[in-house]
């Protein structure tokens, strides 16, 4: 039932769904209409993102799928950032405005006439964007000057929500390629921009890595130093414990003196070792540095100042290394020549990648040169204690459980230590490791021959079934949500009273009741339907055996004047006399109806309803044959306290040897009124409305209804929309 219903609520809006169909299909072939050609090219590019690496363990390949994942999304989110985008954007406009003739985008009449063409110059323009890209920064919009030009870029649809629409960049599915595809107006736009697409994203996307990863190393650089000092201060301990000791036995003495000097001589071979590597680690890097600055040429005065700091701090760090890693003056100084070292890189002039190349290799030189140092300083340090305990001949005795404690404490410290290297070890890998190594353009765009086809019926039809699909969602979501009554069933879910009879609505507004109940004529289905609903009601009244009958409901609104007035026309098609008395205090929409001049408020004192003349001087007569009226004044007293000297019981009995049936209308439940009528009536119908929500205060009104009893007759469920009538 509920699949059917839903069904008819379709089609009763039918019309409008076909029209919002239509009109979506409509509007889609005028956009395609009016649509220009686009012109698409496409780049792809290999990441090196699932080269396999080698496991140090085993020696076998392995990928690690899922970071590849990450770095592919990654990859794509920094293609699409502002700042990539940004320099693009610069670039476009910067092509059109300094080769008008070749420009990409031309502007209409309209455009070059707007405000925000004719506020700027070109070469201004030129200027700011030069200097934009020269320092790798954004318009900021917080300066008038460039939030003009950010405006001028939308002007040319190079802004970066414009160059956004028609960008596309997607991973080919498990490879490790990335497919880069731009659409434009003009061929050589497309095939430009997914081409320098590759290289903004390469110098971003280093720079990104080596801010991230910088700040790490330096920060574990600086906790292994300081691990290692607690360790030296250890063995120092240590050391000068074993010197104190002292033996009676020369052979136990010898032995131990040869095993101390045998450690040392083994710590200044690995020492030794050290300074070898990195001294010809600093030859081969020298040369390499050599070849690089001839390749490059001559560097400029910026960049033999910074050559000059960075000999300055290989000197302070080789004198701070010689004063045991520790001055304060030394270090303060070294930390201001980072700072201008740092200040001064950037404006060096080595913008290439061969730049980047010789400002790595030097850092390396000035590690390895620091290492080189660091080992020499301990050398001397081990060759001094060589002789020390060579010469030594006496130990103090009795100092074992010291050396013990010490020697455990050392051991754990040096484990803290072996911790923190292989951290520094993975940092500095991931610091020395370029993303963009791998980073392969593989495809280069080319310009389109051909416009992409603007595929007009395939838009057509998805825009049709798109709409008819939300439009039918809609008008279902709206019914399902609609905690109004709406269908017989409906009230039988929401109100636990019995349902006697079900009145349609009118869709024709403007047709008078009397043509609609006492025309004899065929008339249109709503109308009949409702003409037939309304004898139901007829009939039910009448087998219900009483003559007096009060129409009250839970809340206003429900159309209760609409159905007495209709009744007791249908009353009048079998010659029955009706008397319809309005006693709605609170709206007289039956007194305004009828014009009536008698009031029940006139009924406040004793009257011999025995006389004819009496009785119709409170009855007013309607232009209905057979159907009288007592009206009333709209008030806020109640019945009982108008009737307070009258007997209404009385009155009523004599009105049913007047009449056949007599229709009284009361306020709603809200009110006292039809509780303190109720007792003179033969039945109380109650009347609801089908675009009624049944609320807690009704739910009260309804169990009130049902506590009076048989006196209640079965509910009517009026307004309900005619294809619902049998749900």
């Amino acid at each position: 039932m509920d699949l059917m219903y839903f069904l008819k609520i379709l089609l009763r809006r039918k019309w409008i769904i076909t029209g919002l169909t239509f009109l979506a299909v409509l509007t889609a072939f005028i956009l395609k209409l009016f649509q220009k050609p686009l012109y698409e090219s496409k780049a792809q590019y290999s990441t090196g993102f699932t080269i396999d690496r080698v496991k140090i363990a085993e020696g076998s390949p392995v990928a690690d799928l899922f970071a590849a994942d990450t770095k592919f999304e990654n990859v794509i989110e920094t293609f699409k950032s502002p700042r990539v985008i940004g320099m693009i954007s610069y670039r476009l406009l910067l092509h059109d405005l300094e080769n008008p003739g070749g420009a990409w985008h031309k502007l209409s009449e309209d455009e070059k006439n707007s405000k925000i063409y004719k506020s700027l110059n070109t070469d201004t323009i030129i200027n700011v964007l030069n200097n934009k890209i020269e320092a790798n920064e954004l318009l900021r919009s917080d300066l008038p000057r460039e939030r003009d030009i950010i405006e001028y870029l939308k002007l040319y649809k190079y802004d970066y929500f414009s160059i956004l629409d028609h960008l596309f960049i997607n991973r080919v599915s498990t490879t490790d390629f990335l497919d880069i595809v731009y659409r434009a107006e003009n061929p050589y736009l497309s095939a430009w921009l997914v081409n320098a697409m590759g290289n903004e994203f390469l110098n971003y996307y280093k720079t990104l890595n080596l801010q991230r990863t910088s700040e790490n190393v330096n920060s574990i650089r600086d906790l292994e130093r300081r691990q290692q000092q607690k360790i030296d201060s250890l063995n120092n301990k240590l050391l000068a414990v074993k010197i104190s000791q002292g033996s009676i036995d020369p052979a136990s003495l010898s032995a131990s003196a040869m095993e101390t000097v045998k450690d040392l001589e083994g710590k200044l071979a690995d020492e030794k070792s050290t300074y070898e590597l990195n001294n010809n680690r600093i030859v081969y890097l020298t040369q390499t540095l050599n070849s690089l600055k001839n390749r490059a040429g001559a560097t400029n005065t910026s960049n033999s100042e910074l050559m000059n700091l960075i000999d300055q701090k290989n000197k302070l760090e080789a004198q701070l290394i010689a004063k045991g890693g520790s001055d304060a003056l030394i270090e303060q100084e070294l930390k201001s020549l980072r700072v201008k070292i740092n200040a001064a890189s950037p404006g060096s002039g080595l913008t290439s990648k061969n730049a980047d190349k010789i400002a790595d290799i030097q850092n390396q030189i000035d590690e390895a040169t620091a290492m080189k140092n660091a080992a020499s300083a301990t050398m001397n340090d081990y060759t001094s204690r060589i002789a020390y305990y060579k010469g030594l001949t006496t130990l103090n005795p009795g100092s074992g459980v010291r050396m013990e404690v010490i020697q455990s404490q050392l051991d754990i410290e040096q484990k803290q230590l072996a911790n923190l290297k292989e951290k520094l070890n993975q940092a500095e890998g991931l610091a020395s490791d370029d993303p963009t190594t791998n980073f392969t353009q593989t495809l280069v765009g080319q310009p389109a021959v051909e416009p992409e086809p603007k595929k007009t019926i395939t838009t057509m039809g998805i825009s049709g079934m798109s709409m008819f699909f939300f439009t039918c969602f809609a008008f279902l979501f709206v019914e399902v949500f609609n905690s109004s009554i709406k269908t017989p069933y409906g009230f039988e879910k929401a109100c636990d009273l019995p349902l006697g009879s079900v009145i349609n609505n009118l869709k024709s507004k403007k047709i008078k009741l009397n043509d609609a109940i006492l025309n004899e004529q065929k008339l249109k289905p709503d109308i009949e339907s409702f003409k037939n609903n309304i004898r139901k009601l007829r009939f039910d009244l009448m087998e219900s055996n009483g003559h007096v009958f009060l129409f009250t409901s839970t809340t206003s609104g429900v159309g209760k004047s609409f159905l007495i007035e209709a009744l007791a026309l249908s009353f009048v098609l079998i010659r029955k006399k009706v008397l319809i008395i309005d006693f709605n205090l609170h709206n007289n929409s039956l007194t305004r109806k009828f014009n009536v001049e008698s009031t029940v408020q006139q009924l406040n004192h004793k009257v011999n309803f025995d006389s004819p003349n009496v009785f119709r001087k409170f009855i007013s007569v309607s232009q209905i044959d057979n159907v009288d009226i007592i009206g009333c004044n709209e008030t806020s007293s109640s019945p009982s306290e108008i009737l307070y000297q009258f007997d209404f019981s009385d009155f009523l009995r004599k009105m049913k040897e007047w009449y056949d049936y007599v229709l009284i209308e009361t306020s709603s439940l809200d009110y006292t009124d039809a509780k303190e009528l109720i007792r003179y009536t033969d039945k109380v119908v109650p009347v609801f409305s089908a675009d009624q929500t049944i609320n807690q205060g009704d739910n009260l009104k309804i169990e009130y209804l049902k506590e009076i009893g048989n006196k209640c007759t079965g509910a009517i469920l009026n307004n309900v929309l005619t294809g619902n009538l049998n749900f």
